[in-house]
């Protein structure tokens, strides 16, 4: 295993039914993501794909899976008093990185920071490839001002780390018994 994670090379790619074996060693820590990326990603053959598309980042000199993200279109409800509107945004349904992956610095000026606010991770590369793909896809794409998020309350530290704040007074949440725990976050790409 790699020291830093500016030494891990990586590649993000659209999830393919044949990464179904590659993905069963993975964990996150999650049991309930876990079980949901081993059992409910891929299924008799075929990708469900009923929240977002699935894309994996894989280490290209070990195979390994390092995280999986589930990417959809969606929108921030904005509502003050009798006036409602929905801003486009790109949602992070899903996002998962293995174990082995979390908690590396970057590389020695990360680790050596005696700030904790100033160290970034492997991790943090990861979510930027994630907002530059949102970003392209805000660009290229389909119009989206924002991305939303629903943060566990164990990874709300690491969201607000790479940017993303708190829903606002008049933006108004979903109501989905999956995440009634979370935390509403959101990014402004623009």
């Amino acid at each position: 295993m790699n020291k830093y994670g500016g030494e891990i090379s990586f590649s993000f790619n659209l999830l393919r039914v044949e990464d179904y074996e590659d993905l069963q060693p993975f964990t996150c820590g999650n049991e309930k993501l876990d079980s949901h990326i081993h059992t409910g990603i891929i299924q008799h053959g075929e990708i469900v794909d009923e929240d977002g598309l699935y894309f994996v980042f894989r280490d290209i000199d070990t195979g390994k899976v390092i995280a999986i993200v589930s990417l959809a279109a969606s929108g921030i409800i904005f509502e003050q008093t009798n006036y409602m509107h929905v801003l486009p945004a790109v949602k992070i349904d899903v996002l998962a990185v293995d174990i082995n992956y979390q908690k590396i610095h970057y590389d020695k000026a990360s680790e050596d920071n005696p700030n904790p606010n100033s160290h970034y991770y492997f991790s943090d590369e990861i979510m930027g490839e994630i907002i530059r793909h949102c970003r392209e896809l805000a660009e290229t794409k389909a119009l989206a001002n924002f991305i939303v998020l629903y943060a566990d309350v164990k990874a709300y530290r690491y969201y607000e780390r790479n940017g993303f704040c708190d829903f606002e007074a008049f933006m108004v949440k979903e109501n989905n018994q999956e995440i009634n725990e979370n935390i509403p976050m959101y990014m402004k790409l623009y």
